[in-house]
């Protein structure tokens, strides 16, 4: 399920590194209207199944002051998917039980949600990216963050798509194979909590399986979905 949640701007400054702020905003809305779910996400090491977008400023009508993001739009838009219903509905009722909105230091209003349809999605498609792409892998015993040159990239998110595939469906996808070639890449630096992540704003073009391309969709590309990474669009 994908939704589209615009708010009214009542405080318009917010730091520019918020996807915490946004995923806390998002289990506090799970919480209100189902606190056993909100609870099972929140302490769920594997998957959540869902992801955000970064927050939506119509017309770029924004400024970054150090390290504030000033938003100079009377309205902002959020976006979310899931492949999980449930996950979906909850969000939904908790913004409908209380639609004032703090994210950090910004101050929203809820003025409308809206389900979008979702494309089908078949064996390839053009996707750009809503927020950005995090792969990660392991050197020396630590984690670290790749960009789309290196080949490893593409392995590893091809790895995390079948990984989700099945712990969301129980089995392994009957097509494994996942080709992507990017069209256009913006390396970001993303800090979330205490740690940055490096990631990438992409156009790229993927081929292959359906049933991974899909799940990408719905659920997102890449790692740390839940905190605002690998929400894409078709173009």
């Amino acid at each position: 399920m994908r939704l589209k949640v615009e708010f009214n701007v009542i405080e318009n400054t917010i730091d520019v590194n918020y996807n915490y702020y946004v995923a806390s905003f998002v289990y506090r809305c799970i919480k209100l209207s189902d606190p056993w779910l909100s609870l099972g996400l929140h302490f769920n090491n594997g998957f959540k199944f869902f992801t955000f977008s970064r927050i939506d400023v119509p017309r770029r009508k924004f400024k970054i002051v150090g390290d504030k993001m000033i938003i100079e739009s009377d309205v902002v838009n959020l976006y979310f998917s899931t492949p999980k219903p449930e996950i979906a509905e909850s969000f939904v009722e908790g913004l409908l039980k209380d639609p004032n909105v703090k994210i950090g230091s910004l101050e929203l209003v809820v003025s409308s949600v809206k389900v979008l349809k979702e494309h089908e999605i078949k064996n390839k498609a053009t996707f750009a990216t809503l927020s950005p792409i995090n792969v990660t892998t392991v050197k020396d015993g630590r984690p670290y963050d790749l960009y789309p040159n290196d080949p490893k990239f593409y392995e590893n998110l091809k790895r995390n798509l079948i990984r989700k595939y099945i712990a969301l469906r129980g089995e392994v996808p009957e097509n494994t194979d996942l080709i992507i070639k990017p069209l256009k890449v913006k390396p970001k630096r993303i800090k979330v909590k205490n740690t940055y992540h490096r990631c990438v704003e992409m156009v790229f073009k993927a081929e292959g399986s359906k049933e991974l391309l899909e799940l990408g969709y719905k659920a997102g590309f890449g790692e740390r979905n839940s905190m605002g990474f690998g929400m894409v669009k078709v173009v």
